[in-house]
């Protein structure tokens, strides 16, 4: 395939593939604006985790998500015999194909051409070995292929409000507090019990409304956000789309939470401030890219011990470390500020 982007007028659309989680997704969206940016009459074909892809309709012309785990695409892959009619049918009108992944791999780039996609590019999603920002890594790539910009915050292009009748009573009330505890890796968590202490505190003495967030990766923490929620007054939101906590996180005055793909969906919806908490991980790489943004790092010389994924480290001292008094004082002066 091609070393050089081609131009605007050759480019009907573009196919995209990003398989990553929502966090990965959300950082690349910078390298995706100047993408379409480049391309102004050019749609993007989403294909990954569809959840995550649609989010970003209306923030960028995305005229089709498709499920990257859906087995039609595996073809791409051996490349053997002729092209599906579905998968033909998919790729009808892409003319250029970006693969976000953290290594190249050719076999995609081969099944792309043979399916009649002209040109295809590899970006990394993000560098396994070094502490480049994960925006300026893609921007640096980019730039190769000819398309030069300075990365900027990526944010979503949310409705006002939700639909009616999907409307938590609790954010009509007071200032919001959003907290999401959890994340992919249990190793990136701060303890839930100095989540409880500050929350505790900013509710009573800064009448904050505390919604706690809860996915897949709090399952196990449920019945103990249950508890606080119904001890101390506050609201727990479980199992919401992701469309949806998009929408909670719009109307907070203040998020709270570690390196997962929430943090990073608070600063693509614009929460009006964001506390995020980082221990064996490196803000440097992973830390979400916006206005508001205020990165806590734990206080150990050990971290962080990774700028790529593997966090080698088998227990979290580091964030058992970063004491709940701390990360109030923060949140008591950005509080404070917002109110001002």
């Amino acid at each position: 395939m091609k070393s050089e982007l081609p131009p605007p007028e050759k480019v009907e659309n573009i196919l995209v593939w990003h398989t990553g989680a929502l966090g990965d997704l959300l950082l690349a969206g910078p390298a995706l604006q100047a993408l379409s940016r480049h391309y102004p009459g050019s749609g993007l074909v989403g294909v990954g985790k569809p959840e995550g892809w649609k989010l970003l309709q209306g923030a960028l012309p995305v005229k089709a998500v498709w499920d990257a785990d859906d087995g039609l695409w595996a073809w791409l892959f051996a490349a053997a015999g002729a092209v599906p009619p579905r998968l033909a049918e998919r790729l009808a009108g892409v003319s250029l194909a970006l693969v976000f992944s953290p290594r190249p791999n050719p076999e995609i780039f081969h099944g792309l051409s043979r399916a009649g996609v002209r040109a295809g590019f590899w970006l990394p999603s993000f560098s396994e070995n070094g502490y480049e920002p994960v925006r300026w890594l893609q921007a640096r790539h980019l730039a190769n292929l000819g398309l030069s910009y300075e990365p900027k915050p990526f944010y979503l292009d949310l409705e006002a409000d939700l639909p009616e009748g999907q409307h938590p009573s609790v954010l009509l009330d007071k200032p919001l507090l959003s907290v999401a505890p959890g994340s992919g890796s249990a190793r990136k968590n701060w303890p839930l019990s100095h989540y409880f202490e500050v929350t505790r505190v900013l509710a009573w003495d800064y009448g904050l409304q505390v919604v706690w967030l809860a996915g897949p990766a709090e399952t196990a923490w449920l019945p103990y956000l249950r508890g606080i929620a119904e001890s101390q007054g506050h609201a727990l939101l479980a199992g919401l789309p992701l469309e949806q906590v998009a929408r909670v996180l719009a109307r907070s005055h203040l998020y709270l939470g570690g390196d997962s793909g929430i943090t990073h969906l608070a600063a693509a919806a614009k929460a009006r401030r964001i506390i995020a908490l980082f221990g064996p991980t490196d803000p440097r790489v992973w830390a979400p890219f916006g206005d508001g943004v205020t990165v806590v790092t734990a206080p150990c010389d050990c971290a962080p011990c990774t700028g790529g994924r593997d966090i080698p480290c088998p227990e979290p001292w580091c964030l058992r470390y970063l004491s709940p008094k701390k990360v109030l004082e923060i949140a008591a002066s950005l509080v404070a500020a917002a109110a001002r």
